[in-house]
């Protein structure tokens, strides 16, 4: 008899990891958190290309067994901080963490990309895309990852990332806040009797998760990728889950994300503990709404672009991020991404201007260019960094 599986309890009791509050992680700071508190649980796997350690810890005692990676990509902080709360939530004895620790065998690769991580960075030190890599293994963490795969069998894998503010749901004016995906293993995309294992459980996640966050859930491109982690596991009949943490409204630190995103992780499990057939459902997968580029950071909607034009147009604003070393968070660039008819995109943030018109600072150049930092004037507005000066008091 398993136990009964509430999301709103589970979310009312959602528990963070108080000791990562931040989006941005110092790979020094996580190992020897790790060390510390998971010393009997923690094994070096291997180091980066710049000799970092790259640690997997493994919790449970089931037979079946889960691989889960983290922060492939550098600059995708969500699933290691989401690792670091579920292993929390497994640690508090409830009833249902303990089903899932009879059932399985987790083995968590934390930061498989410390380098990366450090200087927050898509690639690592020496440029290669660690999820292009899957083929050659050019990269020491690829062959660290691949390795570990190689050591056992395992029934399922997770693979962790976030994406861009750019996503939103198709067709509406709502942010992908979570993406899922189940890779194809080929350029027909047929579904697999693989696929349909890792479709069924992504089902499982979205009728839970859209309960808390209704319209905010997508369905991540399944366009084949024959270099990439996800669709070869697929080719190796491991059922294959990635998860994709996006934007909720307001919310640029990822903190509403990341939780939303741990109780996905813990919802998967749960399904993958109770379901005899883990395809079962897989159809509702594909109803699941398409992820769409289809927003901007910021838009401001009726901007002139000189005096003598009566003519407005649309700016959009796009965040850049970065850490400057030696700070404990990441900091936010703001600059202009397009100009011109964006009556079919939306923004995070949307500002008429009411025909104002827009005066670059400092510039001797007579129009707004993209690519440009979004410090400019609307006439009397005074715009800082993308934003209305006055919303910074």
């Amino acid at each position: 008899m398993y136990a009964e599986f509430k999301i709103f309890d589970l979310e009312e009791n959602f528990e963070l990891e108080e000791n990562f509050k931040n989006r941005y992680i110092n790979p020094p700071m996580l190992f020897s958190f790790l060390l510390k508190n998971y010393n009997s649980l923690i094994k070096e796997v291997g180091k980066s290309e710049m000799g970092k350690p790259i640690y997997k810890v493994t919790i449970g005692k089931g037979n079946k067994n889960i691989l889960i990676w983290t922060q492939m990509h550098g600059n995708e902080t969500t699933g290691t901080l989401s690792c670091l709360d579920l292993l929390k939530f497994l640690e508090n004895k409830n009833s249902i963490a303990g089903q899932i620790l009879n059932e399985f065998t987790l083995d968590i690769i934390f930061m498989l990309n410390p380098d990366g991580a450090e200087i927050w960075t898509r690639r690592n030190i020496i440029s290669i895309d660690i999820n292009r890599d899957f083929l050659a293994a050019s990269s020491v963490e690829m062959q660290v990852l691949k390795k570990i795969a190689n050591e056992k069998k395992y029934d399922l894998a997770f693979n962790l990332h976030d994406q861009r503010t750019i996503f939103g749901l198709e067709g509406k004016k709502e942010p992908a806040t979570l993406a899922f995906l189940s890779p194809s293993e080929s350029i027909d995309r047929k579904i697999t009797h693989t696929r349909k294992k890792s479709m069924g459980l992504i089902a499982d996640i979205y009728k839970e998760m859209t309960k808390l966050i209704p319209n905010k859930i997508s369905r991540f491109s399944d366009e084949f990728y024959p270099r990439s982690v996800g669709d070869n596991f697929q080719k190796l009949d491991i059922p294959t889950i990635l998860f994709e943490g996006g934007h909720y409204p307001n919310d640029y630190y990822r903190k509403k994300t990341r939780k939303y995103f741990t109780l996905s992780l813990i919802t998967a499990l749960h399904y993958a503990t109770i379901k005899k057939e883990w395809e079962a459902g897989y159809e509702l997968y594909e109803k699941i709404p398409n992820n769409s580029p289809s927003f901007y950071d910021i838009i401001y909607r009726n901007v002139r672009l000189c005096k003598e034009k009566k003519e407005t147009v649309d700016i959009a604003i796009q965040y850049t991020e970065k850490i400057i070393m030696g700070d404990e968070e990441i900091s936010f660039v703001a600059k202009i991404e397009d100009i011109g008819d964006l009556s079919l995109m939306n923004g995070h943030e949307e500002i008429d201007a009411q025909g104002r018109c827009i005066l670059i600072k400092d510039s001797k150049d007579k129009f707004a260019k993209i690519g440009i930092q979004a410090d400019f004037n609307l006439d009397e507005w005074i715009i800082l960094n993308g934003k209305k000066l006055e919303e910074f008091a």
